[in-house]
């Protein structure tokens, strides 16, 4: 029988969509490489960055662990490997979890200050976090020839906007919203490939 040490060095060597299989299908010790080991180090980012360790790291990771097994992994199951890379995905997902963790479970019971240096904290994050600055998502969007698409692009994937407001912040409609979003998604596509 394989050790987990073993298993880890096999995991390494796995595409995204292997390891993500691998998990949904209920592979143990896949689930403990894949969020005690390969994104530990990121998920420690995001819980210092806007939590301070203000709760214990290992209960908010158990916190994402059931939040992304929840119906039988339906949020990990729309991962999906021609948009993206599984690192900015992970990073992605589990940033705004925690973020969302410390609006509603901490900073309504009035622990933590919400939003005081928000704008500082998310330009950090972009900026300085392992695999989870988006670094290829921020190449792919700077690809984009259009200001407007690109503008568009940057309010909602780095600054997690909704449509409705970008709509209103362009003077479009939501639809055309939506619209310029997939033709964005092809682009990244097509540059998170070529990343590869």
């Amino acid at each position: 029988m394989l050790s987990f040490n073993q298993h880890k060095d096999a995991f390494a060597s796995w595409s995204d969509d292997q390891l993500v299989s691998s998990v949904v299908d209920g592979n143990q010790e896949a689930i403990v490489y894949f969020f005690y080991t390969k994104f530990s180090a990121t998920f420690q980012y995001h819980i210092y960055k806007l939590l301070g360790y203000s709760v214990p790291v290992a209960d908010l990771v158990d916190e994402f662990f059931l939040y992304l097994y929840e119906d039988d992994w339906r949020r990990l199951r729309t991962y999906d490997s021609t948009v993206s890379s599984l690192n900015t995905w992970i990073s992605t997902v589990s940033y705004r979890f925690f973020r969302d963790y410390k609006r509603s479970k901490i900073d309504l019971n009035g622990v933590v200050t919400i939003n005081e240096q928000w704008d500082t904290m998310r330009k950090d994050w972009v900026q300085r976090c392992d695999a989870g600055l988006m670094i290829d998502i921020r190449t792919a969007i700077d690809s984009i020839k259009k200001d407007r698409d690109r503008n568009i692009a940057c309010r909602l994937l780095l600054e997690d906007r909704e449509y409705a407001d970008v709509a209103e912040e362009f003077g479009l409609t939501i639809d055309y919203v939506y619209t310029v979003k997939n033709r964005i998604l092809k682009q990244l596509k097509k540059t998170l490939k070529e990343d590869d």
